[in-house]
C-alpha cells in the first residue's frame, strides 16, 4: 500500500482519479473519476491504507471493461495497472485495450508492473503494447515505488509521437501487390457439405524494400529503452546519418544518429528484429495490417500464420505457430528418475555492526505486497485531466510475521558503536534522533504525511517537533517572517538534503508540489524563492550536523 500512497500523494491537482481493486470480483474506490480534492484524496489514502489480501484470483477482463466505459472521453486517460498473477484470456484482455485506444485516438495509454516471480510477463508486456505505454517488473524483495513515480512523470507528461525514422538516401517504390493464382485454387465438390462458398483471396501488398520492426513506433518516454529494427532488401545501402523525427507538444524534433556499419554485420541482430517482426504480425500491427496499400483489405488468419511461421523456421523462432522439439539421438537405455530434493542453505546472520540495504528489514506476505493496481486520466501538466485508477487485487497471505500497523514506528538502525547487551543477549540500540537516522523509505513516507493535496506544508506541532522544535518562535533566527513560507521551505530543504541522496526519483513530484505553492506565496518571485530556500537550507544542514 505504501506505493499506492506515494503514487496518491504525488497526482497534480488538476487530475480526476480513481482506484479499482480486483481479483475474483472487483470494486472501485468512486462511482466515477473524482477531483483531486482534499476530500478525495483523504478517502483514497485511508483506502490505501486499509487495503487487505481478500479478493481472490486475478480477473482482469471486467474491472477493466469497467474503467474504459466510466472514463471521461473529453480528456485524455492513463492507467496503471499492477498484478502479480496470470490469465487465460490475454488476447480478450489485449483486443479490449485496443478497441478503447482507437475510439480514444491516442488519448488513452496504458502502463503495466508486473510483481514477483510467478507474474505473466505476455500479459504485462502486451497490455503495455497495446495501450502505447510501457511494461516493467520488479521481484518479490524489490521496492516498486521509484518504477511507479517514473511512470506517473511520463504520464503526466505530453506524449511525442509521429515517429519516423529515414533508413536510405534511396528512393523506393513498392513493388506490386502479390496477384491471386486461381489456377492453383482446389476444386470444390458439388456434393460438398459445406454449404459457406470459399471467401476469395483479395491482393495483399507485402513486397516491401524496407521492412521496419515495429512498423509503427509508439511513443517512447525517457527512462524506458525502446529499439526499432529494419530489414532492407539487397541492393538498399543505409544512410550514413539515420534521421529520427518526431512531433512534441512544442513542435517538430528531428534527430541524426550515426550508423556504424559493424553492427549491422552478423545473424543475432537479424534474429532479434525478425522476432520483433513477428511480434508485430501477432499484435496485428505489422507493415501487412498497416500499410496504405492493404488499408481496407480482410487480411485473413491463415496467411499471418503463413508469415509467421516463414520467419521462425527460417530464423529458429517460437511463436504462437512454431516450436521445436528437442531429439537426444543417443542410446535408448533407460534412466531411472532420481528423487530430487531442495538444496538447503544456511544463512550466516549479520554482523552486529551490519548496515541494513535498502530492503526493508521486516518479514512480511510477498503476496501482500504483490496487489495494488492504480489509475489515472492525464491531459499535460497545465491542463486539466481524466483519470482511471486499477489496483491489482491482491491474495490472500500464507503467512504474516507481523501487519503494516505494527511497524509503522519501528525504525531500525545500526551503528558502529558499543552495544549493550540484556541478560537476553539481545543488543540493545542507542536511541538517536529523527535527523541522525540513515534515510529509510519509511521515514519518508512519516515525513510526506504532513503534506497536503495541494503539495503545502501547514504548521502543526508535529511538524515542529520532526526539527526538535516546538513552535514558529524557535526558527526566528532564520528570518522568515511569513509561517507558511518557512514550513514550506523547511520542508523542501528537509526533501533535498536529507532524501535527495537515497530517494530523489520518489520525492521529488511532492517537492515539485511544494514548490509551486511556494511560489503562489511570493507571488511568483523567483529571486526571492531562491534567497529563501539558501536561508533555510544553511539552517537544515547545521540541525543535521548536531
Amino acid at each position: 500500500s505504501e506505493a499506492l500512497q506515494l503514487l496518491l500523494r504525488s497526482l497534480p491537482e488538476n487530475c480526476l482519479f480513481n482506484v479499482v481493486s480486483f481479483g475474483s470480483h472487483f470494486d472501485s474506490l468512486f462511482e466515477k473519476s473524482q477531483p483531486y480534492s482534499e476530500g478525495s484524496f483523504s478517502k483514497a489514502l485511508k483506502h490505501a491504507q486499509e487495503m487487505t489480501a481478500n479478493y481472490g484470483g486475478t480477473e482482469i477482463y471486467n474491472p477493466l471493461k469497467w474503467a474504459f466505459e466510466n472514463s471521461r472521453n473529453d480528456m485524455p486517460t492513463s492507467v496503471f495497472f499492477l498484478t502479480d498473477g496470470q490469465v487465460y484470456n490475454v488476447d480478450q484482455i489485449v483486443e479490449l485495450i485496443k478497441s478503447c485506444e482507437e475510439k480514444k485516438k491516442d488519448d488513452l495509454r496504458f502502463f503495466s508492473i508486473g510483481i514477483g516471480d510467478s507474474v505473466s510477463h505476455n500479459l504485462i508486456d502486451s497490455v503495455a503494447r497495446a495501450g502505447k505505454g510501457y511494461s516493467q517488473f520488479v521481484t518479490n524483495t524489490e521496492r516498486m515505488d521509484k518504477k511507479i513515480l517514473g511512470m506517473l512523470k511520463n504520464a503526466i507528461k505530453p506524449p511525442i509521437k509521429d515517429y519516423n525514422i529515414t533508413w536510405t538516401d534511396q528512393i523506393i517504390e513498392d513493388s506490386l501487390p502479390i496477384e491471386t493464382n486461381t489456377s492453383n485454387k482446389p476444386t470444390i465438390s458439388f456434393f460438398s457439405d459445406n454449404t459457406t462458398p470459399p471467401s476469395p483471396i483479395k491482393n495483399i501488398f507485402t513486397d516491401i524494400k524496407i521492412q521496419q520492426a515495429p512498423y509503427l513506433i509508439p511513443p517512447i518516454y525517457p527512462g524506458a529503452r525502446f529499439i526499432v529494427y529494419c530489414f532492407l532488401e539487397k541492393g538498399v545501402e543505409a544512410c550514413k546519418e539515420i534521421t529520427l523525427s518526431a512531433i512534441s507538444h512544442d513542435g517538430p524534433m528531428k534527430l541524426s544518429i550515426p550508423l556504424d556499419p559493424v553492427v549491422l554485420q552478423g545473424s543475432k541482430i537479424h534474429t532479434l528484429a525478425a522476432r520483433k517482426v513477428i511480434q508485430d504480425l501477432e499484435d496485428g500491427t505489422s507493415f501487412i495490417h498497416k500499410h496504405s496499400k492493404n488499408v481496407g483489405k480482410s487480411i485473413p488468419n491463415s496467411f499471418i500464420r503463413e508469415q509467421i511461421v516463414k520467419l521462425g523456421v527460417m530464423y529458429n523462432l517460437a511463436s504462437k505457430y512454431t516450436s521445436f522439439l528437442a531429439i537426444d539421438e543417443r542410446d535408448n537405455k533407460f534412466v531411472t528418475e532420481a528423487k530430487s530434493l531442495p538444496a538447503q542453505r544456511i544463512v550466516p546472520l549479520p554482523p552486529l555492526n551490519a548496515h541494513p540495504t535498502s530492503v526493508p528489514i521486516y518479514a512480511r506476505s510477498a503476496r501482500r505486497n504483490q496487489v495494488k493496481i492504480q489509475g489515472l486520466g492525464v491531459n499535460n501538466i497545465v491542463n486539466s485531466v481524466a483519470c482511471s485508477a486499477l489496483i491489482s487485487a491482491p491474495r490472500c497471505a500464507s503467512f504474516q510475521f507481523s501487519d503494516e500497523s505494527s511497524l509503522e514506528d519501528s525504525d531500525f538502525s545500526y551503528c558502529s558503536g558499543d552495544y549493550q547487551f540484556s541478560d537476553s543477549f539481545a543488543p540493545v540500540l542507542p536511541t538517536t534522533s529523527v535527523k541522525s537516522k540513515p534515510p529509510y523509505i519509511e521515514t519518508l513516507y512519516n515525513f510526506l504525511d504532513f503534506q497536503s493535496f495541494n503539495g503545502s506544508f501547514l504548521p502543526s506541532t508535529n511538524f515542529y517537533s520532526w526539527f526538535g522544535k516546538n513552535d514558529f518562535k524557535d526558527f526566528e533566527v532564520i528570518g522568515i517572517e511569513n509561517e507558511n513560507v518557512l514550513c514550506l521551505a523547511l520542508a523542501m530543504a528537509y526533501l533535498e538534503i536529507i532524501m535527495f541522496e537515497t530517494f530523489k526519483d520518489e520525492c521529488e513530484m511532492c517537492y515539485e508540489k511544494a514548490k509551486k505553492v511556494l511560489k503562489k506565496e511570493v507571488d511568483g518571485d523567483e529571486q526571492k524563492i531562491n534567497e529563501i530556500l539558501e536561508k533555510v537550507k544553511e539552517w537544515v544542514k547545521k540541525w543535521a550536523d548536531e
